[in-house]
């Protein structure tokens, strides 16, 4: 059993998380007939039967698996799955062209690629660089043209890992392919001790508790995403919901209602962009002048936006301008800068 004292990794944090809350929700997944939700016990479950299946393709530990998809929760629980069979995840954007797919693949050594949650014009423009020869299976929103084994196939007959593995903060949990703006891709190597000590350390800007939600959409394949919201969650225990599509996002927000959003300046902007044609800005000084009548107009505002319940909310990846930031936090919403690089 994993204690308070030897969870040294994300994996030993899902161990705790699995044992102390099963039956806590950890995954809420929009689908076509609504939202299935995941418990901690049911995420456990699925990771170690796919941990249990890859460990029977007898590939080398550490080897590497990729990782193709949209966010969704099978993202997540298939990252479990590796680190659980005792390999490294290989994250792929999932708008990579054919090119650059096929030298994030060759170079990044990938022995097999989960194919996820991708649009049919987004499949088509990768999967001509994805080789011939190289095993794939379908996570449960895969393209439908997808012809490999997949995920709802293999899990119910897989044999389950009943014990806990443990990996050591040392090892590598994963290769993060930068964005390519300089060249080709390059792969940043991401020990478990450093995914770790990420939520770890803006963790004592932002205390989190199991009690707070996130909503997952920008690229998990991306760092900031996966330390923000995948290794967030994993380390303090919180629930996370994903966006479906564009044009359902708001409705997605809404439904999330999350305690800490994370979002760039594009999105920030639009946000208040839309507002001000709503309720222009010499309407806004004047209401808000006014104590009483400006603190509803506030809340009304964030709940329009569905940041009402928003505790802390992070901008990052370019400079959001100040007036921005200020009018965010006018409103009440304590709009946090954030920095980082991959490598």
């Amino acid at each position: 059993m994993t204690t308070a004292d030897h969870k040294t990794t994300l994996l030993d944090w899902f161990h705790y998380w699995e044992l102390t809350r099963p039956q806590a929700v950890y995954l809420s997944q929009p689908t076509a007939d609504g939202v299935t939700d995941y418990t901690w016990a049911e995420v456990g479950d699925q990771a170690r039967r796919m941990a249990g299946h890859l460990k029977s393709l007898k590939f080398p530990p550490r080897s590497h698996i990729g990782l193709l998809s949209k966010n969704c929760a099978h993202w997540i629980i298939a990252d479990l799955a590796i680190w659980m069979a005792g390999h490294v995840s290989v994250p792929l954007y999932p708008t990579l062209n054919a090119a650059t797919a096929g030298h994030v693949l060759e170079h990044g050594e990938v022995r097999l690629l989960f194919v996820g949650k991708l649009e049919a014009p987004e499949w088509e423009a990768v999967r001509g660089g994805i080789p011939d020869d190289l095993p794939q299976i379908g996570l449960p929103l895969a393209p439908r043209t997808l012809q490999a084994p997949c995920w709802d196939q293999i899990t119910p007959r897989a044999r389950v890992l009943k014990t806990a593995p443990r990996r050591k903060p040392g090892e590598m949990a994963t290769l993060i392919y930068t964005s390519g703006s300089t060249g080709h891709p390059k792969g940043v190597m991401i020990s478990f001790a450093a995914m770790l000590a990420s939520p770890e350390g803006w963790g004592q800007v932002i205390p989190t508790t199991p009690e707070d939600r996130m909503l997952s959409y920008l690229p998990l394949a991306h760092a900031a995403e996966r330390a923000v919201v995948e290794a967030a969650s994993l380390r303090n225990g919180f629930r996370v919901y994903f966006a479906d599509t564009l044009a359902s996002f708001v409705d997605d927000l809404r439904r999330a209602r999350p305690t800490i959003f994370l979002s760039v300046p594009r999105l920030w902007t639009r946000f208040y962009q839309g507002i001000q044609q709503k309720l222009p800005a010499s309407r806004q000084r004047l209401l808000f002048r006014t104590p009483v009548v400006g603190g509803i107009v506030k809340r009304k505002l964030l709940h329009e936006l569905g940041l009402d319940y928003t505790r802390h909310a992070i901008t990052g990846a370019a400079p959001l301008p100040p007036g921005i930031v200020e009018w965010y936090r006018e409103i009440g919403l304590d709009l946090l800068e954030g920095y980082g690089m991959s490598e």
